[in-house]
């Protein structure tokens, strides 16, 4: 699962792997910059920033 959550959105993941996903959206410290999905996993991301606390 090296993709990022853009693509597996596109790929029907998150309709297939609900847990899964849900793990990776979970207290997320990092947001993309080009779509708004936030993860606690960088490399998930197409654009990743990290949230300030």
């Amino acid at each position: 699962m090296g993709k990022t959550l853009c693509k597996l959105v596109d790929d029907d993941y998150l309709d297939e792997h609900f847990k899964g996903y849900s793990e990776l959206v979970k207290s997320p410290n990092y947001i993309c910059k080009k779509c708004g999905r936030a993860s606690n996993d960088e490399k998930k991301l197409c654009k990743p920033k990290k949230i300030k606390e």
